[in-house]
């Protein structure tokens, strides 16, 4: 995933937030006029930036088995603490960018799973988002191949998927097809229509 963070900057993550929160309303809006077949296509969508994350995260950079394993469990050790004496600039700016680019990962995914399922809360996408992470962690302790187990990446991850959540969230209400309780409900006007036979 080091070749993405060279390109993340104010200007990426500004249009990678808009580009996000478009496709939410659009993806929100066509799944409304008919939601029992496009929402498949929003499945399809998940699972396609599920795998994206799978590959990005557990690929190994070495033989499984080579690496030297490193656990960080303090949180927030590449911006203070310990972890950052004798950093050079570059490389603050490096693990910035990994950071960022760990929670841009789930943004997607929390907007698509939002989306998939015809019933589900902004905290049931949230708490799979944080089961997610930690698997892909525990993956990565396992498999021994060059990757670093930190707790960053896990609040990272969840960040994004709230983000994610907030950003569907908002979409379906401003579309018209979300109730106030925090689910959202594309259905709804079929549901009414039953209602009225």
């Amino acid at each position: 995933m080091w070749q993405i963070v060279l390109y993340v900057n104010t200007l990426s993550v500004s249009l990678f937030v808009l580009i996000a929160a478009l496709v939410s309303v659009l993806l929100t809006r066509w799944i409304a006029s008919a939601p029992a077949e496009r929402r498949r296509i929003a499945r399809i969508l998940f699972v396609t930036s599920l795998v994206v994350v799978l590959l990005a995260t557990i690929a190994p950079t070495q033989l499984p088995g080579s690496g030297t394993r490193y656990v960080s469990l303090s949180p927030g050790g590449a911006f203070f603490g310990s972890e950052i004496e004798g950093m050079y600039p570059m490389e603050r700016r490096m693990a910035t960018a990994t950071s960022i680019a760990n929670a841009a990962m789930f943004v997607p995914l929390a907007i698509f799973r939002y989306a998939a399922v015809k019933r589900s809360s902004g905290l049931q996408v949230l708490a799979e988002s944080l089961a997610l992470s930690v698997c892909i962690e525990l993956v990565q302790l396992i498999m021994n191949a060059g990757r670093v187990v930190d707790i960053d990446d896990v609040l990272f991850n969840t960040t994004g998927a709230l983000i994610g959540v907030l950003v569907a969230g908002a979409s379906a209400r401003w579309v018209g097809k979300g109730p106030r309780s925090g689910r959202h409900r594309a259905d709804a006007p079929e549901s009414a229509a039953g209602r009225r036979r």
